[in-house]
């Protein structure tokens, strides 16, 4: 029997959690949360989410999404400390084995070849889980993801580029795919062989891109990644009707399109966010 997972991106809204390098943590826990659950969906497996936008969510809010409703729940978060410490870490329930948390954060080290800090559990008194997570979430099982390190320069640079940071998403989504149940299979590899997927996505003759992302997908204005050139937002099902060329911009690909008034933007060319007809 196939199990139940809910993905909750850790802290949003008012709530920042760690900050390092002009990041928030509540950013990248929302961008890798909605990553694996894309994924996930892809791959069959009953997934939910405790939030799907930068919202804010009390402690009681959070856990009653949760609570005894799903069989699995993955915590997102990024750590942070001192500068200096850094690494993968994963925390489990004191009332259940290490096991998945375990398995989960050596995927994530071998894939990326971050270190790992350590996998453990902690009470608040004898018998009591110290994490709210834990503590209030009932009979689901919830494994904390500490990906890395906000404040720690060399765990920022992995992550600041989009291809390192979802090497982890993609190890963490094999990982709970064998602890489900589930068939994993590589992004692309679900009906197209890899050259036909290259193909689908590699603009052509009066082609159009498509934005299959389940949140806000950022289009800019010139060549970039920068906050400050972006100049607007696709939702799930908008596009453009018109690609350009690909191009590459920094580490990463991306599309330059045109809207139906002949206005030139780019794009991410990622199929994990956009796909052409």
């Amino acid at each position: 029997m196939t199990k139940t997972v809910i993905i909750d991106a850790g802290h949003g809204g008012k709530d920042t959690g760690a900050q390092g390098f002009g990041f928030d943590e509540k950013d990248w826990t929302l961008k890798i949360s909605l990553y694996q659950y894309k994924r996930l969906k892809e791959l069959g497996v009953e997934v939910a989410m405790t939030r799907m936008k930068d919202k804010t969510l009390e402690p009681f809010q959070r856990v009653a999404r949760i609570k005894n409703q799903y069989d699995l729940c993955l915590s997102n978060h990024f750590n942070a400390f001192n500068g200096q410490a850094r690494g993968v870490e994963g925390i489990h329930s004191i009332h259940s084995q290490s096991g998945l948390a375990k398995d989960l954060v050596d995927r994530v080290v071998k894939k990326t070849g971050l270190p790992k800090r350590r996998v453990f559990q902690r009470e608040i008194k004898k018998g009591v889980d110290y994490y709210y997570m834990h503590r209030l979430t009932g009979k689901t099982e919830t494994i904390i993801m500490e990906y890395g390190f906000i404040d720690n320069r060399l765990d920022v640079n992995y992550y600041k580029d989009d291809t390192p940071f979802y090497k982890a998403a993609e190890a963490v989504i094999e990982g709970i795919c064998v602890a489900t149940g589930h068939q994993y299979r590589r992004p692309g590899s679900t009906a197209l062989t890899k050259v036909e997927s290259e193909k689908q996505n590699t603009p052509g003759k009066s082609q159009q891109l498509v934005s299959h992302y389940p949140g806000k997908l950022r289009f800019y204005n010139k060549p970039s990644w920068r906050d400050a050139d972006v100049y607007g937002y696709l939702t799930m099902g908008q596009g453009f009707p018109k690609v350009i060329k690909k191009r590459t911009v920094g580490r990463s690909k991306q599309y330059q399109v045109e809207n139906s008034k002949g206005d030139t933007y780019y794009i991410t060319a990622s199929p994990i966010y956009v796909s052409l007809k």
